[in-house]
């Protein structure tokens, strides 16, 4: 078993009380040296365990993240072999080339080639925040290669409908962050430097990821991908189990949440004490959680 990062607590959460690393740089250089770094002609870069006999298990992030995002969540490589993804210009992954590679589609297109080059053959697939309408809108539209699908709180995942005046305000949006450049990026309310429930060193380290993303990256994704993010009506489609972690702290997401348990019972639904960032503030739970759901699938 690896040693644990001294960011984590014995039960692999982020721990509050801990002495601080002589260099915070260091923090992403351990993460990426516990995973094999495998190269493909992926454009997307990721960090994958070796490869043995464990199910496979996908982790996309959420907006203004990377990869770095499912530290806290790495006990789960004991029982899973985990591939963490950068999406496009997040992380080390480069930026979109074309409007069009933002997009919801394109953006799951990518992650099934990663498949193929890792040659696997299906996988389990967990996505966070923004990251949980790609991992819906994947088992959707790969159900021959997604065996479960986890997510977390996502917003605009769940949404119903986006009226005209909504798309204009959206498009507003992303005119202002590329006319504000770094700091109207830093500004958003997601930007993991107003995370107010992240030990600290890991809130400036998840912040230094995110400002890595450019201001158009930021403005692409609101304007190409935001608006096309939901996968509502499409939720009795599903082919796989389903679980949404719940953080029941984020008051703006128990509406959807409570609409997801009746219009959909066969989705199972697990309600943790923490916020939107649930993997992070409650990583023992989610761990426990995620690792019982897709087991007790027996796929």
């Amino acid at each position: 078993m690896p040693a644990p990062h001294p960011w984590l607590d014995d039960r692999g959460g982020i721990g509050r009380n801990h002495e601080k690393p002589h260099r915070r740089r260091h923090f992403r250089a351990q993460f990426l040296a516990a995973a094999r770094q495998v190269k493909t002609p992926s454009p997307l870069a990721f960090e994958a365990d070796p490869e043995d006999k464990k199910l496979a298990l996908l982790l996309v992030h959420g907006l203004l993240s990377s990869s770095l995002q499912w530290l806290p969540n790495a006990a789960l490589s004991q029982q899973f072999r985990l591939i963490r993804v950068d999406l496009p210009g997040h992380g080390a992954s480069v930026p979109p080339a074309r409007p069009e590679d933002a997009r919801p589609e394109a953006l799951v297109a990518g992650l099934d080639l990663l498949r193929r080059e890792l040659a696997i053959a299906r996988w389990h697939v967990c996505g966070a925040s923004f990251g949980a309408g790609i991992a819906l809108r994947y088992a959707l539209d790969h159900p021959d290669t997604c065996l479960t699908v986890s997510f977390t709180n996502g917003n605009a995942a769940l949404r119903e409908v986006w009226s005209d005046e909504d798309l204009r305000a959206q498009a507003a949006l992303a005119a202002r962050i590329r006319a504000g450049g770094a700091e109207a990026v830093r500004a958003m309310p997601y930007h993991p430097a107003h995370a107010r429930r992240f030990a600290p060193e890991f809130r400036v380290a998840l912040a230094e990821e995110a400002d890595r993303a450019t201001a158009e990256t930021v403005a692409l994704y609101q304007q190409e991908a935001i608006p096309r993010l939901s996968v509502r009506h499409r939720l009795g489609q599903l082919q796989c189990p389903c679980l949404l972690i719940n953080g029941a702290m984020e008051r703006r997401f128990q509406p959807s949440r409570n609409w997801l348990a009746l219009a959909h019972p066969q989705i199972t639904i697990a309600d943790l004490l923490g916020g939107h960032s649930i993997n992070v503030e409650c990583s023992q739970a989610f761990n426990a959680v995620l690792a019982g759901f897709i087991l007790e699938s027996g796929i």
